[in-house]
């Protein structure tokens, strides 16, 4: 039987950044500034697009291999302070407002689920006026493991009061892809990042 056959769909859990706003940009604004701050040398927007769908920290040792654990962690601690400064060069991806309105009228739960820190990701949220749609935000440090994982899908339907089983998982990577499919949950992918539409459907999304 096809995945998506005969399913009761509950909650939706949405990936932030590709998926709801175009961040790109302030990702890679901020971990510049960052770096340059702490007197390693920055990064080029490219090594940005490749880590997209992954965490700051592969971000940053993709721009300086040799950092220790305590160097990363203070570079995670300065880029969560200052990420908010370059919310300027983030924007919503079109028509999410529109669909997430709808969705809420159906009375379906839904979940963000992301490799950002908490805090920022409800600051960025509310920025753009949308956190109120959402019951529930999962972010880095709420899970021990990171997609492609599933713990932070069944962490976020623990939060929802659901199953796993009964929600779909929305995203633009082949990342968000494979997490949904190892929680049971059904898929949708979405082209709205920056990653490859062939890398994300070689994961064969159910939608």
């Amino acid at each position: 039987m096809d995945r998506s056959e005969r399913r009761s769909v509950k909650g939706i859990v949405f990936d932030l950044d590709g998926t709801l706003v175009d961040s790109l940009d302030s990702i890679w604004r901020a971990t510049e500034y960052v770096l340059k701050n702490n007197g390693y040398r920055g990064v080029n927007r490219q090594d940005v697009v490749e880590a997209m769908g992954k965490t700051i920290f592969d971000l940053f040792l993709r721009a300086e291999p040799g950092l220790s654990p305590e160097e990363q962690q203070k570079l995670f601690e300065d880029y969560r302070r200052v990420y908010m400064d370059f919310i300027a060069h983030t924007r919503l991806i079109p028509k999410v407002k529109e669909t997430l309105v709808v969705l809420r009228s159906r009375n379906l739960k839904m979940a963000v689920v992301t490799m950002k820190s908490r805090q920022n990701a409800e600051k960025i949220l509310s920025f753009f006026g949308i956190r109120d749609f959402f019951d529930l935000v999962v972010g880095f440090e709420d899970v021990k493991e990171h997609k492609p994982s599933m713990e932070p899908i069944v962490k976020a339907a623990e939060g929802l009061g659901l199953r796993a089983s009964e929600l779909v998982v929305v995203g633009d990577t082949h990342i968000d892809v494979m997490a949904g499919r190892e929680a049971g949950a059904l898929t949708v992918a979405v082209k709205t990042g920056v990653t490859p539409l062939e890398r994300i459907t070689s994961e064969r999304p159910d939608f």
